[in-house]
């Protein structure tokens, strides 16, 4: 051991890693001899009136109760840091096991709560007949697509439409039945009407064929003002996205359904 860290810890310097490397020596059997030397030549420096030693004087069992007191708290403040490092340990484990239970739990309920949708498309050359749960029967043109709620019905009917598709709707006046296409809204007043999404032309139009159907834009313009309309039989009526005109059409509505019915009408009109 050297003597250097020895004087150093007779004088209360040592640091703490020092100090625990002292005192794991002095229990050593060469640390004891030398404790036992020490005081020996301590003794008879003393007895001797000789120059006075580099340490102080110190009786042997108070030198061994200060080792095992300096040993004692270095232990203490050991256990102490363990049992400071394991709480710390235990709380993050915790924290963590419930962050990872609650944002489970919240998960799962928010995927519970999420609406969950059935969506029908159809390929070009390619149509589809739908009847929904509530006797609504709809037909789907090529190349077009209409999201449905799983739970039709529960709450309200309402549905997405992208392209082209003739509704035949079963009227409830409670729950009225909704059509969202390209940024518009179709609403049933109990009718037959056809709706089609031109998203390249930017306009949805909807032909009526029995009934009444309000024809509404969802988004408001710089003004604060949105778009609508109400159509009646036989009425065509187109909106414009880009400015939120509606421009309404009478007769030849019918015209519109030749994707479906294959039958162009002209009646009382010039070549």
């Amino acid at each position: 051991m050297d003597r250097d860290l020895i004087e150093k810890y007779f004088n209360d310097q040592c640091s703490e890693e020092e100090l625990e490397q002292v005192l794991e020596w002095f229990q050593t059997d060469e640390g004891q001899a030398f404790l036992k030397q020490d005081m020996e030549r301590e003794e008879k420096r003393l007895a001797g009136n000789n120059a006075s030693s580099s340490f102080s004087e110190v009786e042997s069992k108070e030198l061994f109760r200060r080792i095992q007191k300096h040993k004692k708290k270095v232990n203490r403040e050991k256990w102490w840091l363990l049992w400071v490092r394991a709480a710390s340990i235990l709380l993050l484990v915790t924290a963590l096991s419930s962050l990872v239970y609650w944002s489970g739990i919240i998960f799962q309920k928010s995927k519970k709560n999420a609406p969950s949708y059935k969506t029908y498309a159809t390929n070009a050359g390619q149509q589809k007949v739908l009847t929904l749960s509530d006797g609504t029967k709809i037909r789907l043109n090529e190349q077009s697509s209409l999201r449905i709620p799983r739970q039709f019905g529960v709450k309200d009917r309402k549905v997405k439409l992208k392209g082209e598709a003739y509704f035949q709707v079963a009227h409830d006046k409670g729950h009225p039945f909704i059509i969202e296409a390209n940024r518009a809204t179709i609403k049933d007043l109990d009718t037959q009407f056809d709706v089609k999404a031109d998203s390249a032309a930017g306009k949805v139009q909807v032909a009526v064929i029995r009934g009444r159907v309000l024809l509404k834009k969802e988004q408001k313009d710089s003004t604060g003002r949105t778009a609508s309309a109400i159509l009646t039989r036989n009425h065509l009526g187109i909106l414009q996205l880009s400015d939120s005109q509606i421009t309404i059409e009478k007769g030849g509505a019918r015209n519109y359904l030749s994707w479906k019915t294959h039958r162009l009408v002209f009646k009382g009109l010039t070549l």
